[in-house]
């Protein structure tokens, strides 16, 4: 088991329009009507972390919103979490890398350097929770073995929306061969579709989940030594300071954070980190996953690709649609669309073609936020 959890919760999920907008990001929503994205990370991380702190590194914007879903879980599934979750407003995005460094320097002040941490995101699907957590103790003890852990996902189509982590030699023996952790030979770019269909026919590569596992002091001295300008300013800093807040949980005030973050570049951590240290290894994920990035996987989730239940919907002489409304909607002679009406917006879409939304949401600017 690692010792704490990280939950990385500061996107804004343009990719999502018009359901995800910046004061009502898509960590919040609810795939299906059950759990919201962020309490499903909250539930991986509980089952795979039973014990320390769960930190959650967001915008200050999203802070209201994701606390009354830890209020909501904590009255229901999960009794007493308010009082493991630290909040962590960021002042402003920087990309992954200074939010894992905010989140990590953090949380060695908490548990010490040899504890193992797991990196968690607020935006994907994982399913069966417990398949999760038996891998995040592999991940764990690969970790407290001297490595920076990626979660690899098997990939079940030739995929071209996500990144690929190429799987080298074994660095330890595991009960199923297939799951055992191996070092990183090399994380691939996004690929053509020619290039998809090769991974995935040659076997070894694996989509990028961007869950990690590592102890405290392996990430800082392996971020010291490959992103100075990153670690740097979190290692001068001080000890992050955390006042308690009403509902049980406690928060550091991002204030305090914006002469930091200010100086700091925008840059993932893949770019900053595993793609330049020779101390990475990748654990095969047994269990199944779906990042949640775009309307083609919200539908994925859908039984069928369906509406939801209840919505007003009527379809004449149409097929293959998936329709998400706040509104009656009629849909005639027309199939393999996505018809979203959210917030009072609309977005019409052809299935297969939902990349496209973020730059929608992009060009619409001011139109796209909340009034």
């Amino acid at each position: 088991m690692a010792d704490a959890t990280m939950i990385l919760a500061g996107g804004s999920g343009t990719r999502l329009w018009p359901a995800s907008l910046p004061a009502q990001p898509k960590q919040l929503m609810r795939p299906g009507g059950g759990h919201s994205l962020i309490q499903q990370a909250l539930l991986r991380a509980a089952a795979a972390t039973p014990s320390g702190p769960i930190a959650i590194v967001t915008h200050r914007d999203h802070v209201a919103g994701i606390a009354a879903d830890v209020r909501e879980l904590a009255t229901g599934a999960l009794p007493g979490i308010a009082g493991r979750v630290v909040y962590l407003p960021e002042p402003v995005g920087r990309n992954t890398a200074p939010a894992i460094a905010l989140g990590a320097a953090f949380l060695r002040d908490e548990c010490g350097a040899d504890a193992a941490v797991l990196v968690l995101t607020a935006d994907h699907v994982v399913e069966p929770v417990s398949a999760f957590a038996s891998d995040a103790g592999v991940a764990a003890g690969a970790a407290r073995d001297g490595f920076l852990v990626c979660f690899g996902i098997p990939p079940t189509r030739p995929e071209t929306g996500y990144g690929y982590i190429q799987a080298g030699e074994p660095i330890g023996r595991d009960e199923r061969p297939e799951a055992a952790p191996a070092r990183v030979r090399a994380f691939r770019e996004k690929p053509d579709a020619s290039t998809a269909e090769r991974y995935l026919a040659d076997g070894g590569y694996f989509w990028n989940s961007g869950m990690f596992c590592f102890t405290l002091g392996l990430f800082a001295a392996e971020l010291e030594r490959h992103a100075p300008e990153v670690a740097e300013p979190f290692a001068t800093m001080g000890a992050i300071a955390v006042s308690a807040r009403p509902d049980g949980a406690r928060q550091a005030d991002p204030d305090l954070l914006l002469p930091l973050y200010e100086a700091l570049p925008r840059i993932s951590v893949d770019y900053a980190l595993f793609e330049r240290s020779d101390r990475v290894a990748v654990v095969p994920a047994s269990f199944n996953w779906s990042d949640v990035g775009s309307w083609d996987e919200v539908a994925r989730l859908a039984p069928g690709g369906d509406r939801p239940s209840g919505a007003a919907v009527a379809e004449i002489e149409a097929t293959g649609n998936h329709i998400d409304s706040d509104l009656p909607v009629a849909v005639c002679g027309v199939s393999d669309l996505h018809v979203i009406v959210k917030n009072g917006r609309v977005l019409v879409c052809r299935r297969g073609r939902s990349q496209l939304v973020k730059d929608a949401a992009e060009r619409l600017g001011g139109s796209a936020r909340t009034p």
